[in-house]
């Protein structure tokens, strides 16, 4: 499942966000706490996504980051537009 592009799908009538690395596939599921859902995949159990319960609610109506007990390594699939100053003022928050 590695180098696989991450794929979000949000559903607005369940306000639920799902991740997966790669294309969704059928896994096994376990519940880390009463929001987040952990998708293993049933062979190896290694994590190949999540969902997140009430995500709206959750993540929209705080001025602190919510902070998942999750750690990622990220690399980059394609090669993309060098960023310019302007669109790094623009997506940092620092």
């Amino acid at each position: 499942m590695m180098n696989q592009p991450l794929t979000f799908l949000y559903d607005h009538k369940a306000d639920v966000l799902y991740v997966s690395c790669g294309h969704p596939v059928y896994t096994d599921s376990v519940a880390l706490n009463e929001n987040v859902i952990l998708h293993l995949e049933p062979a190896s159990d290694t994590i190949v996504g999540f969902s997140i319960i009430d995500f709206i609610q959750r993540f929209t109506n705080t001025e602190t980051p919510a902070c998942l007990p999750l750690s990622a390594t990220f690399q980059l699939l394609h090669k993309t537009k060098k960023r310019t100053s302007q669109s790094r003022r623009a997506t940092h928050r620092g």
